[in-house]
């Protein structure tokens, strides 16, 4: 049986992955596409695309949402007062206020709502909180965790994409973009407190590094839309031994004997499609799914406000 889907919203980086996921996977459907300007959908799908939103939402099963972000809250709440599970990109609104206020008329609605994290489906990451479970780095003394890419570079956010480096459409920039994934990361790892950041040099509208604590210890946090080749590291040093998680490798490093390297699939935006097809299919689609990211963007305007 197919998984009928709209894509509302087609001007954002993460847009090829979605349909890349949709190509490869027989029973996911796209039957409708829009986007409030018209000529942001990509001509592959133009087929599909329709001029008004609930009409895509009407015609689909689920709802995945890439729109700009001053767009997402109306869009999920339309799609919750259709009762379409929805899948929605982050941030899911330009303000903590906001992110708080939709997640609260999604919880009313019953419907499941998820958020686009795709650095959770990174099997090093389950790899690197199992290792601080056991154990393995002693206590721990600092973590440094980056995500950075050379986006702003490269011309990425040229012509529908433009809209990212807009903070009254986006509310964020780089620093805030990829940093909500590093904050969201570090909340799955086991730990007696979430991570807290103090406050955040900016690079301008492309960047910036946070200080911080994690679990008590000293955190610092880098991302960046202005960084070549960028990537993924995560880098935690603990009285016995350090970890290192880049890309989708995690290595780890201890007083006695050679290194251990556990090499695994490496970050990919269409992951968090993929998870969020299974708990399609599997009906298992959270109640409180917007919560974390409404933790996480509390998390980064607070600091962004201090620094």
């Amino acid at each position: 049986m197919s998984i009928d889907l709209a894509l509302l919203g087609c001007a954002h980086p993460h847009v090829p992955d979605v349909l890349g996921v949709l190509a490869a996977e027989p029973d996911l459907r796209l039957v409708a596409a829009w986007d409030a300007d018209r000529s942001a959908i990509p001509g592959p799908i133009s087929g599909v695309a329709v001029a008004r939103p609930e009409t895509a939402i009407r015609q689909a099963d689920a709802v995945l949402i890439c729109a700009p972000t001053d767009q997402r809250p109306a869009l999920c709440a339309q799609a919750a007062r259709a009762g379409r599970p929805l899948l929605v990109e982050k941030p899911i609104a330009r303000s903590a206020a906001e992110a708080r206020a939709l997640a609260r008329e999604i919880e009313r609605s019953r419907t499941p709502a998820m958020v686009a994290l795709h650095l959770r489906q990174v099997p090093a990451v389950g790899r690197l909180g199992a290792l601080l479970r056991e154990g393995l780095l002693g206590r721990v003394g600092s973590v440094r965790a980056s995500q950075a890419h050379p986006g702003a570079l490269d011309g990425w956010f040229d012509g529908p994409v433009a809209w990212m480096r807009d903070p009254e459409r986006a509310g964020v920039g780089g620093f805030g973009d990829l940093a909500f994934n590093l904050v969201d990361l570090l909340g799955l790892l086991p730990a007696e407190e979430p991570p807290r950041l103090a406050t955040v040099a900016m690079d301008g509208d492309v960047g910036g590094t946070a200080l911080g604590t994690w679990a008590g210890v000293p955190l610092t946090v880098h991302a960046s839309w202005a960084e070549r080749p960028g990537g993924l590291e995560v880098v935690v040093h603990g009285g016995s031994g350090t970890a290192t998680l880049r890309g989708g490798t995690l290595e780890l490093e201890r007083e006695a004997g050679r290194p251990e390297r556990w090499v695994g699939a490496p970050p990919d935006a269409g992951e968090a499609v993929r998870a969020f097809a299974a708990a399609l299919r599997a009906r298992r689609l959270p109640r409180d799914g917007l919560a974390a990211a409404v933790r996480v963007q509390e998390t980064l305007e607070a600091a962004i406000r201090v620094g």
